[in-house]
């Protein structure tokens, strides 16, 4: 996301999407199936699950205040590599720390209660805010990952690829000349660093410039993963309400591009 910035002030949000895919009973009888009536189950269910909702632009995250969580073990460890990371990528380096949002789920072990914590450790350049992910379990760090791109909220998507391991949605927001974007991006903790799967706009609006003509859209899956996209127009800056711009479609993320995360040190 370069050539992004963040508003001049933003929220602290967080929210969490968590929907059940499979049953334990659906697991066990694919277990005492021939591999093609497995098979067979394993659509039949994808086809039947409840798709779940990986972003959807109409709706403005609920702000929800995780301040508190700056001071909590392990986090200060987690900010103390990030920081040393920074400081030697960037010798202009100006720090302001801030966790921006928190979810629960499995992210690096199946089966584990784990919680992501997405942290802001500088605003600066304002194109490639300095960001980091770390990941805590019965309050130790397990992994912490550094990366640059506008994010101020992340949300946990119920394992999609069935390796057992939860997947992320970070979306962030940028405003600039009265238009204003927000992106999400896909990705998960694979176990060799951060895997991002893809990103997308998901909504877009000039009403501080005073015009018309916004777009949302609504973007859900189920295991597989299949995913599909709901698009909508902005019928009017004043009422905030969206119409329907066409029936739902299969979607593809678009390719990530170079991936730029690193993966720091861990006691």
């Amino acid at each position: 996301m370069r050539g992004a910035s963040f508003p001049a002030s933003f929220p602290v949000v967080r929210s969490a999407l968590a929907l059940t895919l499979f049953t334990a009973a659906l697991f066990g009888c694919a277990n005492a199936q021939t591999p093609d009536e497995a098979a067979s189950a394993g659509a039949a269910s994808a086809a039947d699950a409840e798709p779940v909702v990986i972003a959807d632009g109409r709706v403005a995250s609920e702000w929800t205040d995780v301040s508190d969580w700056s001071t909590r073990a392990p986090l200060p460890e987690a900010f103390a590599a990030a920081r040393a990371h920074w400081q030697a990528q960037d010798p202009g380096y100006e720090e302001e720390v801030r966790v921006m949002a928190v979810a629960d789920g499995a992210f690096t072990e199946p089966g584990s209660a784990q919680q992501a914590v997405l942290y802001l450790m500088s605003l600066w350049p304002r194109c490639c805010p300095k960001m980091g992910i770390a990941v805590i379990e019965d309050g130790a760090l397990v992994r912490n990952v550094a990366f640059e791109v506008p994010a101020q909220d992340l949300a946990v998507v119920p394992d999609l690829d069935g390796d057992g391991r939860d997947e992320l949605a970070v979306t962030g927001s940028f405003g600039m000349g009265g238009e204003n974007t927000t992106s999400v991006t896909l990705v998960s903790l694979a176990d060799s660093g951060l895997r991002t799967w893809g990103g997308t706009m998901i909504q877009y609006d000039a009403c501080a410039a005073m015009q018309e003509g916004g777009t949302a859209v609504r973007i859900t899956a189920v295991p597989g993963p299949e995913f599909t996209i709901e698009r909508f127009a902005l019928a009017s800056c004043e009422t905030g309400e969206y119409q329907p711009g066409g029936p739902p479609e299969p979607f593809e993320f678009p390719a990530p591009g170079e991936e730029t995360s690193v993966e720091l040190p861990v006691e």
